[in-house]
């Protein structure tokens, strides 16, 4: 599990060539809304999502029903016990990946990223995912091809 927290985070983990490019440019872009939202004159250097929550990216091997650290319970079965606000299913060039919003009080949430091959094997996880989600967002050459 990795957590982003500010854009250096995000830096790291381009770096480190964790996750694929295209994933990135996308984390990149949900980063830079968040803090245009939070961030109202746009002068903080050092913004960080601490005080709102945080985004969580969620790697194979990670227990999605046991990560109590970014507020997923086992007593509750984890993420599958949580009432997320939205799922969104994101299709780019043949990747795809989970967006679950989740809040916990009117001024904290999580935001959870899940790639669909790190939970590809678990078969009543992904049946969540997809009977949750809202909305799907596929990008095909570039080109928004449905949402």
């Amino acid at each position: 599990m990795r957590t982003i927290k500010t854009q250096k985070d995000l830096l790291y983990l381009r770096n480190a060539q964790l996750f694929s490019g295209t994933f990135m440019d996308y984390l990149d872009e949900e980063f830079q809304a968040l803090k245009e939202a939070f961030d109202f004159d746009g002068l903080d250097e050092d913004f960080r999502l601490e005080a709102s929550g945080f985004l969580v990216v969620f790697e194979k091997g990670d227990n999605l029903r046991d990560q109590s650290v970014v507020g997923l319970y086992p007593e509750t079965d984890g993420l599958l016990g949580c009432l997320p606000e939205f799922i969104e299913m994101h299709v780019h060039e043949g990747e795809v990946w989970y967006k679950v919003v989740t809040v916990v009080s009117n001024d904290f949430g999580y935001i959870y990223y899940i790639q669909r091959n790190v939970v590809a094997e678990d078969n009543e996880l992904l049946a969540w995912l997809e009977e949750n989600t809202e909305y799907r967002v596929i990008v095909e050459d570039g080109s928004l091809m449905e949402e």
